[in-house]
């Protein structure tokens, strides 16, 4: 038998051999790992935008895992505006009390069980991503030839919350009968100040389809978004076995996607008033929106609320969870006076953010403004919405549609910590329209 020195050492030819073997095996096995590992990265994004996803296919019941890892570049795009729920916010998710959360106000009582977070929640990440990516390839057929349509039109004056919330009714009513939804033009919408006057103007279109010069009365209805409410929910067969909550809060997510020009508005906006210069680096936070005003006046809340009626609802789990920071949102000035106040109570515990915005803005002050003023405070209302929906926890009233749209959208996200409201309502709203 042969013997060779290496580096000091005595080896003979079959040692030496057989560690070559082996060494060559070890590379293989982690190479066919890494092979599938990459490759199930890569199958389980084609899975999502391929034309053959199916909702009604189960997911393995395992935790959430970390949305990057598993779909790499979902945030890279305007697609992913608002941040889907991370490990980090699951993690302060288990820091918190279990609850189960009734909705009211739709066909029956939705429950959502806030300690749920695993990929047969129904608001799972999982479920958002094949949700959108069927309403994506609804509204944008490769081909838009004898498809089907409803018009919608005649926006309803009203707030901006309640205007979208008709204009997402409407949009169920064309997927009910398995319409494409086109945007009358122009559409004279009043938070539209471009050219077509629709939600597009601040939204990614709602289709890539045109309304047809010639169609045919069955080929084309229209459909007004002024109804009110929904008042018989109808869900396209593939969404059968889902609650009306969460079918109604995709729809609206879909609606509110932000054009990259408005993420980037909003973005320079936080990046000059914020320090540091980016709403991911204040995480953990809490939004709060403080409705008055108008609101109070015509009725649609019993009351108004102290701030420290709503700091009293979320203090002792902001605390739990170490969350100092928090952002406010309100027409009302006074509120702002008022936290000074709380938080000299609170010895400081808090850290306030805010952006400049023109206060006391209203729906009737509103409809007397020019297009282009009235456009602006478009703007500085979605720059509130974004950095509400992003927050890690939100309190308000949800007898206030804004409340209710950042509340529907932070369910889409995944976002499934209770809201903290005074009221202890959680609404649905889809009451007939008298």
């Amino acid at each position: 038998m042969r013997y060779f020195k290496s580096n000091g050492s005595l080896q003979t030819t079959s040692t030496r051999s057989f560690s070559i073997i082996f060494a060559f095996v070890v590379v293989l096995v982690f190479g066919y790992l890494l092979g599938s590992r990459l490759n199930d990265s890569k199958n389980r994004i084609l899975l999502l935008f391929s034309s053959n996803i199916q909702l009604n296919q189960k997911l393995s019941p395992k935790p959430q895992q970390s949305i990057k890892s598993i779909y790499p570049g979902y945030n890279l795009t305007h697609l992913w505006s608002m941040r889907l729920a991370d490990e980090n916010y699951f993690r302060l998710a288990k820091l918190l009390p279990c609850r189960t959360v009734e909705y009211s106000g739709g066909p029956k009582v939705d429950k959502i069980d806030t300690c749920n977070h695993s990929a047969e929640n129904e608001y799972s990440i999982q479920n958002t991503l094949e949700a959108q990516s069927w309403l994506y390839k609804h509204q944008h057929p490769i081909n838009c030839t004898d498809k089907r349509f409803a018009i919608i039109q005649n926006y309803a004056l009203s707030g901006f919350g309640s205007t979208v919330h008709q204009i997402v009714w409407a949009f169920g009513i064309a997927l009910a009968d398995n319409r494409i939804a086109v945007y009358q033009v122009p559409g004279k919408w009043l938070y539209g100040s471009c050219t077509s006057s629709t939600p597009d103007c601040v939204f990614l279109p709602i289709t890539n389809c045109s309304i047809p010069s010639k169609g045919s009365a069955t080929q084309i209805i229209q459909v007004n978004a002024d109804l009110g409410h929904w008042s018989n929910p109808i869900l396209p067969s593939i969404f059968q076995n889902r609650t009306f909550n969460w079918y109604r809060t995709q729809l609206l997510f879909y609606l509110t996607r932000f054009k990259p020009e408005t993420l980037t508005h909003i973005q320079n906006v936080i990046s000059q008033q914020f320090t540091p210069p980016s709403i991911d680096l204040h995480h953990p936070y809490i939004a709060l929106y403080v409705r008055r005003s108008d609101k109070v006046r015509n009725r649609e809340m019993s009351q108004s609320y102290t701030l420290k009626q709503y700091f009293d609802l979320f203090d002792a789990d902001a605390r739990r969870a170490n969350i100092s920071t928090v952002y406010i949102n309100s027409e009302d000035e006074q509120v702002f006076n008022e936290f000074i106040q709380i938080n000299k109570e609170k010895q400081g515990y808090y850290k306030l953010i805010s952006i400049k915005v023109q206060r006391n803005v209203v729906f009737a002050s509103l409809i007397h403004m020019g297009s282009e003023p009235r456009g602006k405070i478009v703007l500085e209302f979605l720059t509130d919405l974004f950095i509400e929906a992003n927050a890690d926890l939100h309190a308000g009233t949800l007898t206030s549609n804004w409340c209710r749209l950042v509340d529907e959208l932070r369910l889409v996200l995944g976002k499934t910590i209770p809201f903290y409201t005074p009221e202890n309502r959680y609404l649905m709203d889809m009451r007939r329209r008298k």
